[in-house]
């Protein structure tokens, strides 16, 4: 039985040992019954809501998720990233957008509906696109401005309206590091809680032509490392981003 209790960004756990935190169990959930409220229950998951963190007693510990996936499985991983998803759904679709009556979730699934004008209220994906640059045997890194120190990433952004999900990519890249790239090809997808409904859409590329030149608004720094000079990880090994790096790390030691 999977027990997983949420706040809206973040989720609880036991003790205050950051280095191996510890789920909830069923004793743990029951003292919590008072100031939470069921999100999902079935005979293999049970997932609250903490309503009142100021009554939770001292041995929990509210950590970010982030944090956590790097502390669980795979499995598990996927699991609280889905129902963080699921508690941002609920929660910014509490009223219809149509007529501004409260919605209800419906009982054969987890949407809601709004029954004053019988409108399903879907959840709002937004895909967001990653891409991997090869330049020779390098490939490009960079720390978005607002990256804990140590952490890089990929060059990434939320795809426009009217736009191909390649077109996204061709953009995000032009616009953040002045490059052309080509031979973009499709590698890989994951869903995402940061921020909200996010599905992550992975591509590699090959660089084309240009010189570094970086937009200060959302990059820090940027460069271009092979793989015996990796400059940093992402904040979370179970992000795309990680696992784009380190599905270039692996085909270069072989």
């Amino acid at each position: 039985m999977l027990y997983i209790a949420l706040t809206q960004n973040d989720i609880l756990m036991i003790g205050n040992d950051e280095h191996s935190p510890m789920l909830l169990g069923l004793s743990e959930i029951k003292q919590i019954e008072g100031i939470s409220s069921i999100l999902h229950k079935s005979d293999t998951e049970h997932v609250v809501v903490l309503n009142d963190e100021s009554l939770l007693p001292k041995y929990f510990s509210i950590i970010n998720i982030r944090f956590v996936l790097n502390h669980v499985d795979i499995d598990t991983a996927t699991r609280i990233v889905y129902y963080q998803q699921l508690l941002q759904y609920y929660t910014s679709n509490k009223f219809c957008g149509s007529c501004g009556v409260a919605t209800i979730r419906q009982n054969t699934n987890k949407f809601v509906f709004c029954s004053n004008c019988q409108s399903e209220i879907y959840p709002r994906i937004a895909p967001c696109i990653m891409v991997r640059i090869h330049k020779n045997n390098d490939i490009l890194m960079a720390r978005g401005v607002n990256f804990p120190k140590g952490r890089w990433g990929l060059i990434a952004g939320f795809v426009e309206i009217g736009e191909t999900l390649e077109e996204a990519v061709i953009r995000e890249v032009k616009e953040e590091v002045g490059l052309e790239i080509c031979e973009i090809n499709y590698w890989g997808s994951q869903p995402w809680s940061f921020p909200n409904t996010t599905l992550m859409v992975g591509f590699t590329a090959n660089y084309k032509s240009g010189e570094l030149v970086l937009d200060n608004t959302e990059i820090e720094e940027a460069g271009f490392f092979n793989a015996t000079n990796i400059p940093g990880t992402p904040s979370s090994q179970f992000s795309i981003a990680a696992k784009l790096i380190n599905d270039f790390l692996k085909k270069e030691s072989i």
